[in-house]
């Protein structure tokens, strides 16, 4: 953000755009809102350091399980962008702890220096983590629909170049951002000091650019990796609930005598179910706690009386805490999913932390 303003199409930090709209300084609103934002904020620092810690798990786990398969690399990648996000995300709202931001002789001004460090990259990271979520509900779907082509379609080369592509469109569009703001020293006459802070360069060309990548390619992206997730995730559930009146089916109709062949059989598909039905959480999750924003960021585009209204702007800190933690706990959870259904991932885990092998397990 641009000197400390509400600005970015009045939602600051959401992973939704940036557009400057207003000339009130975001200190002044955030310690005007102390006192609402104080849980929200504390709930975004546990979910924080939370996705931190569960991330690098992730990361462990997976890079320990090897990356010869399609589905383990995907998820890899999924695990480093939500891991930034939930670094940016604990970063920005130390910032805007009080304890923090008013420390005597700090030599910069800690909410601003956290929009340009923290809030402003995050949502580009996002939308990384919402294409790749994107692309392995796809993969997942066309291993139902084509199981004996997939792996000549979905190869691990062309996983690894996708998930590269995914990163490079997402994310290089970031660099327009310093073109238009940048930090430097500024004189605050309330503080009489002068403390580094975020200034406006007032480029016309890298302003259209954030406009054209906020509104045309972050919303596009946003909007069709929703739109994949949703459709895979109801494709899968459907399969899922077929396999499992299959199985059902089979054990009534099959005798004692023949059971275990039908159950070589049943096997393969009761991991394949396991990884639909991981995925199929994940997706869920994504769509629950991605919603809610998109949704935000289309009404606050199209209203006008809402972006010009000064009278909106202390509970638009609010709903940006509230989009803050739904974003968080997206990027948090996956490690519980992961661990819960996936054998594999709980094996390795627990070999990793020197854990007793879970007998448990199938």
């Amino acid at each position: 953000m641009n000197q400390g303003l509400v600005n970015h199409t009045g939602i600051p930090g959401s992973s939704e755009g940036h557009m400057a709209v207003t000339q009130v300084p975001m200190v002044t609103l955030w310690k005007q809102a102390d006192g609402v934002l104080i849980y929200p904020t504390i709930l975004v620092l546990f979910l924080s350091i939370l996705g931190v810690t569960t991330n690098i798990l992730n990361i462990l786990v997976f890079t320990r399980m090897g990356l010869q398969e399609t589905t383990t690399s995907s998820m890899l990648a999924l695990a480093v962008s939500d891991l930034i996000c939930c670094i940016m995300a604990f970063w920005t709202y130390l910032c805007y702890v009080p304890a923090f931001r008013d420390i005597p002789g700090l030599p910069f001004q800690s909410i601003e220096v956290a929009q340009e460090t923290g809030q402003n990259f995050r949502p580009y990271v996002i939308r990384t983590g919402a294409l790749i979520t994107a692309f392995i509900t796809l993969e997942r779907c066309l291993c139902v629909v084509i199981p004996l082509k997939v792996k000549k379609v979905i190869t691990l080369t062309v996983t690894r170049v996708t998930i590269v592509i995914i990163y490079i469109i997402t994310i290089v569009p970031y660099i327009a951002h310093p073109f238009q703001y940048k930090l430097d020293w500024k004189f605050y006459p309330s503080l009489n000091r002068t403390i580094v802070g975020s200034v406006v360069k007032e480029d016309p060309i890298a302003f259209f650019f954030l406009v054209f990548n906020a509104y045309l390619c972050g919303f596009s992206y946003l909007l069709l990796a929703s739109g994949v997730v949703l459709v895979c995730t109801l494709f899968l559930v459907i399969t899922l609930v077929r396999s499992s009146r299959w199985r059902e089916s089979v054990r009534k109709q099959t005798q004692l005598s023949i059971e275990k062949s039908v159950n070589l059989k049943a096997s393969g598909s009761k991991r394949e179910d396991r990884l639909i039905k991981m995925v199929v959480v994940i997706a869920i999750m994504f769509i629950v706690c991605t919603t809610p924003g998109t949704i935000v960021m289309f009404i606050v585009s199209v209203s006008q009386e809402y972006i010009e209204g000064e009278r909106f702007l202390p509970s638009t800190l609010l709903l940006q805490a509230c989009l803050f933690t739904f974003e968080t706990v997206n990027n948090s959870l996956n490690f519980f999913v992961y661990y819960m259904i996936g054998t594999r991932f709980r094996v390795v885990f627990r070999q990793l932390v020197g854990l007793k092998e879970d007998t448990t397990s199938s």
